[in-house]
């Protein structure tokens, strides 16, 4: 197939390797010349321009970061689409946004998908990664190998803007576990608990999920996690803070409190605050943990403090 591919970022320049690597004719674009370079050495072709891209192209990914972003490349490409066409977008935005561009693009007489990513990194570049797909089925169905490069798990969820629904659902979940496991480890490391015994405990216990497996937020425990590689990023805590906010805003708009979200995106401000929000989202330990008083100094009351001895015992 022709394939296009628009923003070749962390995600997108390993997702248009495994298209190239599986026989597509690949025409990419991207905001830098860097990844551009680096993908003509793969065997990718430049874009002369988004118009070009637009016309050439039978499916037409486009990767970047966030709604305005995608706002601003589905207008330039309007003008060039048309039957046979079918834009992809795999960025996480903003669904009411995302809405918008199905319409567009289908006034043209083009399909469009929304197609938001799982996976991070890691599964762009293993080709393992879970797309979230919204729009029309029998246009999925169409363009469905289109993904197998690069997607281990392709799932249709709904219709126009419901891909970011179910990506944003997934990635504050994410974010709430993330949180947790940073609170009980700052806990444990506080009283004093052995942390590879403590990882072993939780993994194989009711506090298993995927943020302790993937993530664990203490150097030398999981030789492979962020917090053991300097914070190397995975998935950024910018980027996370940026997705909770997108959830809380949606979500406000259908009159949904989302408390434990904002808890995490608070988090996620102190790390960035701190130098880290180029980090991994992991990284939001390092605030957590920045929030233990020395011994002896809660700002807590001491249960039953300001109460004489008779008040303790005759409550």
């Amino acid at each position: 197939m022709q394939l296009g591919f628009i923003g070749l970022g962390a995600m997108g320049l390993p997702m248009a390797r495994h298209l190239v690597e599986a026989g597509h004719e690949v025409k990419v674009a991207s905001r830098s010349p860097g990844p551009v370079e680096a993908a003509a050495a793969f065997g990718a072709t430049r874009a002369v321009s988004l118009s070009e891209i637009g016309h050439w192209s039978e499916v037409l990914f486009v990767c970047v970061p966030s709604s305005p972003d995608v706002d601003a490349v589905v207008g330039e490409l309007v003008p060039a689409l048309g039957p046979g066409t079918c834009v992809v977008d795999c960025s996480t935005i903003d669904p009411d946004v995302e809405s918008a561009q199905h319409e567009r693009v289908r006034a043209r007489g083009a399909d469009y998908l929304d197609a938001p990513l799982s996976g991070g990194t890691t599964g762009a570049q293993s080709g393992t990664l879970t797309v979230m797909v919204g729009g029309e089925p029998t246009v999925l169905d169409r363009v469905r190998v289109a993904f197998d490069p690069f997607a281990g798990r392709v799932v249709h969820v709904g219709g126009a803007g419901m891909g970011q629904v179910v990506k944003l659902a997934n990635n504050l979940v994410y974010a709430a576990q993330m949180l947790a496991v940073a609170e009980a480890v700052t806990m444990a490391q506080r009283a004093g608990a052995d942390m590879a015994t403590l990882y072993d405990v939780l993994s194989h216990s009711t506090g298993d999920c995927a943020a302790l497996r993937t993530r664990f937020p203490v150097a030398g425990v999981l030789p492979e996690s962020p917090a053991s590689n300097d914070w190397a990023a995975g998935f950024t805590a910018d980027l996370m803070a940026k997705d909770l906010d997108l959830a809380i805003a949606f979500a406000g708009r259908l009159g949904v409190e989302l408390e434990t979200t904002e808890l995490g995106r608070r988090a996620l401000a102190q790390a960035s605050a701190q130098g880290l929000g180029g980090k991994d989202f992991s990284a939001l330990a390092v605030a957590v943990a920045g929030r233990v008083a020395p011994a002896g100094t809660s700002d807590e009351p001491v249960p039953g403090a300001g109460l004489d001895d008779d008040d303790r015992r005759h409550p």
